[in-house]
């Protein structure tokens, strides 16, 4: 079927969900041309100029918990909810989702700092798109996963382990930075071991391994998308972080790749 014919007919069907999906497209969009020129503001890239201001732990609670709300939301409405392979994918989303909106927050370095309440704004939005179109797409516009057989898939199998091999990238990197500073410390540091052998984001690198594989295990539009939009948005803050830590140490090592070990 042309790609204009199945957008037409999606349009007709399922207008919302299919200009939800068509606006994260766009957002991901202008999400990479800004950030390719401007470092977004947070952490150590955090100045004045963007507004008003919240705490940082609660902002981040609240931008990323629509993300596992909606989506469990938009899950539990349909009839296909307890079907096997769509609760493998609910847990997979959860899994990460939970850790992220609920317990990361309070773990996070520089929870007490401000971060500017126009970039949560923004971060919401996607989240409670991103959750419901996803859950919408698993549950009712996806029918290869209503049979077990996709189980045995090799797109889900691969996507499965791919998926964990990103999250644990993301976790172990996100200990590294959580364990770099000691109490009362305050000064930046160049992290090291794990992943940092390689990269100045490897946490980032992590997160976007992690929704490629979902998207393979997934295998519908909106998880491509989610993937694509993780890239689109890490990719150009990876640089910026790269950047910072070649620019404030004279030692940072010059082997080190900004996302992509040895490549980029």
């Amino acid at each position: 079927m042309p790609i204009t014919e199945a957008f037409s007919e999606s349009l007709q069907a399922y207008p919302i969900y299919t200009w939800t999906v068509l606006g994260v497209v766009v957002l991901g969009i202008v999400s990479f041309v800004l950030l390719s020129f401007i470092s977004a503001p947070y952490g150590r890239h955090l100045r004045p100029g963007w507004g008003p201001t919240v705490n940082a732990t609660i902002l981040w609670g609240i931008m990323e918990a629509p993300s596992p709300v909606s989506f469990a939301v938009v899950y539990f409405m349909s009839d296909n909810a307890f079907k096997p392979v769509p609760l493998v994918l609910f847990g997979m989303y959860m899994f990460h989702y939970v850790y992220r909106s609920f317990i990361y927050p309070f773990r996070m370095r520089g929870g007490h700092k401000q971060k500017p309440l126009v970039t949560g704004l923004l971060a919401l939005g996607f989240n409670a798109a991103n959750g419901s179109t996803n859950a919408f797409a698993i549950t009712v516009l996806a029918p290869h996963l209503l049979s077990t057989d996709w189980f045995t898939d090799p797109r889900f199998i691969i996507g499965v382990l791919v998926f964990v091999a990103g999250y644990l990238i993301n976790q172990q990197s996100d200990a590294i930075l959580l364990n770099l500073r000691k109490p009362g410390e305050s000064d930046y540091k160049i992290p090291q071991g794990g992943f940092y052998r390689w990269l100045s984001s490897p946490n980032y690198f992590g997160e976007i391994v992690e929704w490629i594989g979902f998207a393979l295990a997934a295998w519908t539009v909106p998880a491509w998308v989610f993937a694509w939009f993780t890239a689109t948005n890490l990719v150009p803050r990876a640089f910026s972080n790269h950047r910072w830590y070649q620019e404030h140490f004279s030692d940072y090592p010059k082997t080190r790749r900004a996302i992509i070990p040895f490549v980029l």
